[in-house]
């Protein structure tokens, strides 16, 4: 290894792992023709499930006012709570079977549930049978494809994964642009109606994932973040203890508390619209405005990360989105409304994007799926109770106090992320 670069990467804000054995050496050429495919195979996977439930606002609405109308905001908020929970729980343990055994198999698993799950649906018409189909069935199949789509394209790219990962994740914020609209419309027309939708969302979503689940292979075994042999990986133990490491900890409770209020104004911000008076068609896309900045969100702030350090990065947005949904209630005319949605849609989208990479960052080669299982599972439970507790406040104080329980909890996180971020390097002015 050339003296200057690995002068370079033995700085404690480099993402080099803890054994030198297990460093990877400076790659030049990371975007080759077979980690491009993962990439766009993966960020299909992440247009297919986070894009979609990230149109949960339209859904809300829809259901409140039209086929669960006798039942509370803070009762259907507990759909795209559980939702979000199954995702970011089963992601502890679809991390670690991506760093036993490769994406392939949890791809083609995850496509045909989340398939199926959108079929079944279609015939849903009580609140448990959406709890079951929305809830808990797309959840398990958003399980089995976000978690593996991310850490394997951290296994990928080392200098600018941070990059990569944001390209991964803005799949995402696409999905949340157009999903909104497709479901917004074509439930709108009398000879389609909601059942019709959901089954037309399947079949766009079936050749996506068709498609990502034959692309998003495995570095090959040659490798070096991927350098174990095939024949060794079933001697590899179920779960990698050496993970749950000091700055692994305290990272993972700095997310845990930013996922408390961080996807209320995505759920919540077209019913503000529509009670405020705001005209229903442009309440409606204000989900696709939060997500259609969020894409910006995840892309840029990566692009900058892998230079400036991807916990500043990541401290800084979390910080801004925080203050960002503070002032939420001074919205009082359209463009206010529209500036705030593109306003948190940018910089929430930085957090969304430089979660994986700031976990990647302190994992190891051989770790990468189970670091970013174990950061998103920390945030499983505050995804949680995020929603309903969002929509009880709503129910009972108004959008004031959704107002101020978003920001706090956002600000909380970024206080933990600066203990984690000091942890690496003490130094104020420092690239982490």
């Amino acid at each position: 290894m050339d003296d200057s670069k690995e002068t370079r990467n033995s700085t404690p804000t480099s993402e080099s792992p803890k054994n030198c054995d297990e460093a990877p050496p400076p790659v030049t050429h990371e975007f080759t023709t077979r980690a491009t495919l993962a990439l766009i195979g993966a960020s299909g996977a992440t247009f297919c499930t986070v894009g979609f439930q990230n149109s949960f606002g339209v859904f809300q609405t829809y259901y409140a006012e039209s086929l669960l109308p006798d039942e509370s905001d803070s009762s259907i908020g507990w759909i795209g709570a559980i939702n979000i929970f199954i995702l970011f729980a089963g992601s502890l343990i679809t991390g670690r079977i991506l760093d036993l055994f490769g994406p392939t198999l949890m791809f083609q698993i995850g496509a045909i549930v989340n398939v199926f799950s959108l079929m079944m649906m279609s015939l849903c018409r009580k609140y448990w049978e959406l709890i079951l189909a929305q809830g808990v069935l797309l959840g398990i199949g958003n399980s089995f494809l976000v978690c593996p789509a991310i850490a394997l394209v951290g296994q990928y790219f080392t200098k600018r994964r941070a990059v990569a990962i944001g390209i991964t994740i803005g799949g995402s914020s696409l999905g949340g642009v157009i999903w909104p609209i497709v479901v917004h419309e074509l439930m709108q027309k009398p000879n389609i109606g909601f059942p019709w939708t959901m089954r037309i969302s399947g079949f766009i979503m079936l050749p996506i994932l068709a498609i990502s689940s034959i692309i998003a292979r495995p570095p090959l075994a040659s490798n070096p973040a991927n350098d174990q042999a095939p024949q060794q990986k079933p001697a590899s133990p179920a779960w990698d203890w050496s993970v749950l490491h000091r700055k692994m900890l305290i990272t993972a409770s700095g997310f845990f508390f930013i996922y408390f209020g961080m996807f209320s104004p995505f759920f919540f911000i077209t019913s503000y619209a529509v009670q405020h008076g705001f005209n229903s068609n442009l309440a409606f896309y204000t989900v696709s405005m939060v997500n259609g900045a969020s894409l910006f969100g995840r892309i840029l702030p990566g692009m900058v990360a892998d230079r400036y350090g991807k916990f500043n990065l990541c401290i800084i947005m979390v910080v801004l989105s925080g203050i960002i949904a503070l002032c939420w209630t001074k919205v009082t005319s359209v463009a206010g409304l529209v500036i705030f949605s593109l306003a948190y849609g940018f910089c929430s989208g930085g957090i969304l994007s430089l979660q994986p990479a700031c976990a990647a960052q302190v994992a190891t080669p051989k770790t990468i799926g189970t670091a970013v299982g174990l950061i998103l599972a920390a945030a499983s439970l505050p995804a949680l109770a995020g929603t309903p507790v969002s929509g009880a406040l709503i129910d009972k104080y108004g959008y004031l106090s959704l107002s101020i329980y978003s920001g706090v909890s956002l600000l909380v996180g970024s206080l933990w992320l600066i203990m984690a971020r000091l942890a690496q390097n003490p130094k104020l002015i420092a690239v982490v």
